[in-house]
């Protein structure tokens, strides 16, 4: 029972250092640095149905205070309004364009084969990939070009910071942060020789894209409906430096609006957090269920205490980090660690049938 409660201590002292590295290396974009030339952008959006998150995102390339750069917006056999909205802002955006996709092919994810057409369209020298549901700052561009010119990266991709405002959400959007930045030190993933040491978001990548014509990323990850992971572990596989950061106050998101459309959505892929092994997920949430009340009942009760000032300290950390309140994130940890328990059902639960739903389409998995 002791050696067992020390192992466990062990494992919380790792996820607690892993916090720590991530707390200290500042994991955001540096401020813009004056540029001589600006390497022409393409900002590429893939949508389907999103005509109220299209308004938003559109409303803020707008105001971008970066002069070369060019909106391109796929329209993904939308059943609402998003080509009503494109063709407004087509008046108001000089630089934007904007196509529906061709039929979805066998063996394509929908997003995937949307971010290779609309790549196969762009112009720039750098492809930026945002989400529809994504709002942006005017530096943002500005602040990601002084960063890639800087760490000479091939892919930038940075989680942003979320937006919420309902109970639902806070029960369950903090999830993936105390998953991600307790479980991957951010600095590491700029380390080419360790493809598993990688994470990537979909709702940013911003991609040096000479080397993406090249390689074709979506292409090649055109089954998967985790890309973005994927992506980033081919490029270190192939040796280019690969950079992840947090948003902060340069690209934030409103995910989803309630609590079951964000148990849904983190059910799909939260098993790629743990190098794609369910094993490792499940293991987690029975460590995370069970540390506490064995120490309790074995009467380990200073492995008991240390455990509680290290998890509130990891809270503490991650919650600046992820723009949260600390106040918040202490009054939902109970309700997010059922959430997350209910992920992992739904994933697993997915992964038996083989199936998922997403965007009103059937994937075989």
């Amino acid at each position: 029972m002791i050696i067992a409660g020390y192992i466990l201590f062990i494992i919380l002292v790792f996820h607690f250092f892993v916090v720590l590295v991530n707390y200290l290396s500042k994991p955001y974009l540096p401020q813009a640095d004056s540029l001589e030339g600006q390497p022409k952008i393409s900002v590429v959006i893939p949508a389907r149905n999103e005509q109220d998150n299209l308004k938003n995102i559109l409303g803020d390339l707008k105001h971008l205070d970066y002069q070369n750069f060019e909106v391109i917006v796929c329209n993904d056999h939308s059943t609402d309004k998003t080509l009503e909205v494109l063709n407004h802002y087509k008046q108001i955006i000089p630089q934007l364009q904007y196509f529906t996709n061709e039929t979805l092919p066998d063996g394509w994810m929908g997003k995937n084969f949307a971010c290779y057409k609309l790549a196969q369209r762009a112009s720039g020298d750098w492809l930026l990939f945002l989400d529809a549901d994504v709002r942006v700052k005017p530096q943002l561009l500005n602040r990601a070009i002084t960063y890639v010119n800087k760490r000479k990266v091939k892919l930038l991709s940075i989680f942003p910071e979320q937006i919420i405002r309902t109970t639902g959400e806070w029960k369950t959007i903090p999830v993936m942060n105390w998953i991600l930045l307790s479980f991957l030190m951010l600095p590491s993933v700029k380390i080419k020789w360790f493809s598993s040491l990688s994470a990537a978001n979909g709702q940013m990548m911003f991609f040096d894209a000479k080397t993406y014509h090249a390689h074709q990323w979506h292409h090649m990850v055109k089954d998967k409906n985790v890309e973005d992971i994927m992506i980033a572990r081919l490029m270190k596989k192939n040796r280019y430096p690969v950079a992840v950061l947090l948003g902060d106050n340069d690209i934030l998101c409103r995910m989803y609006h309630n609590y079951q459309s964000a148990l849904n959505g983190f059910s799909l892929n939260v098993h790629q957090f743990f190098v794609g092994s369910r094993l490792w997920m499940v293991l987690f949430l029975l460590v995370t269920w069970f540390r506490l009340p064995f120490y309790l009942f074995s009467g380990q009760y200073v492995l008991l205490l240390s455990s509680i000032f290290l998890i509130l300290i990891m809270k503490y950390m991650i919650s600046g980090l992820s723009r949260f309140s600390f106040k918040k994130n202490m009054e939902f940890h109970p309700d997010q660690l059922w959430a997350f328990t209910l992920m992992v059902f739904y994933n697993l639960k997915n992964y038996r049938q083989k199936r998922i739903e997403w965007k009103g389409r059937v994937y075989r998995v």
